[in-house]
């Protein structure tokens, strides 16, 4: 099939605003992007440059000033967020039971969310509530509720930044063999160029309020061979930090 007709989501001309003191503050102007099926896109840039605000439209849950998304409405579309949006009345396992009502049937539903629970490490902690979990723990439910959806796009707001360094690797890893597995389109919101680099098949550099894209780059490097001892990693990370953008 030809790549262009695997795009999952299309962004022409976005522009976004909102409400300040003494007029209206420009947050996105005349952006555009295009994912495509089983790609993983990185959003980089500096900090409250827009990249949530972009994700958020995207989700639905902000409207454009002007511009045009183009994604199907049967799209399946599971959000990350930067922290976690559970019900605290609810269980672990009932907040991701929950969720997966209307797209999966019940065995597969809990054969799907029987395995995520484990491979995080959340299995033993099934019947507790969120108020119960530490917040590493409670950003595992987040990551593990959105992908036990089976999304067909998976929205990523700095996913990781709660967790220490091991935990953020295992999760990392979850989500690239979820990836590869299913085949779901990725686009991730980070301030780390490592991960960045490690996790991305393109890094979209955006500007500074009102942010555009400065710069696309596509990573060449398998992903089981990308490290920071190669150069295209190297390089790659360097420019991101030059642009402004840090862990």
């Amino acid at each position: 099939m030809n790549r262009e007709q695997q795009a999952v989501l299309e962004l022409k001309q976005i522009h976004k605003s909102f409400a300040a003191a003494g007029g209206r503050l420009k947050v996105l102007a005349g952006l555009s992007l295009r994912l495509y099926h089983g790609e993983i896109v990185a959003l980089v840039g500096p900090s409250g440059c827009g990249k949530t605000t972009l994700l958020n439209i995207i989700a639905g849950q902000l409207r454009v000033d002007r511009g045009e998304l183009d994604k199907s409405p049967e799209l399946r579309t599971a959000y990350v967020f930067q922290e976690p949006r559970l019900l605290p009345w609810k269980t672990v396992e009932a907040n991701i039971a929950l969720v997966q009502q209307n797209f999966l049937t019940s065995d597969e539903a809990r054969d799907f969310r029987s395995r995520l629970l484990e491979e995080t490490g959340l299995a033993a902690y099934k019947d507790a509530y969120p108020l119960q979990l530490s917040g590493g723990q409670r950003q595992r439910l987040e990551l593990v509720r959105a992908l036990a959806v089976r999304p067909q796009l998976l929205l990523m707001d700095e996913p990781f930044q709660s967790v220490d360094l091991a935990l953020r690797h295992q999760l990392q890893k979850l989500v690239l063999e979820e990836q590869t597995s299913e085949q779901f389109s990725i686009l991730l919101v980070t301030h780390s160029p490592e991960e960045a680099v490690l996790l991305a098949d393109r890094v979209l550099i955006l500007s500074d309020k009102p942010a555009v894209i400065l710069r696309e780059i596509t990573i060449s490097t398998p992903r089981p061979n990308r490290s920071y001892k190669n150069e295209e990693i190297a390089l790659i990370s360097e420019e991101i930090l030059r642009a402004g953008v840090g862990s």
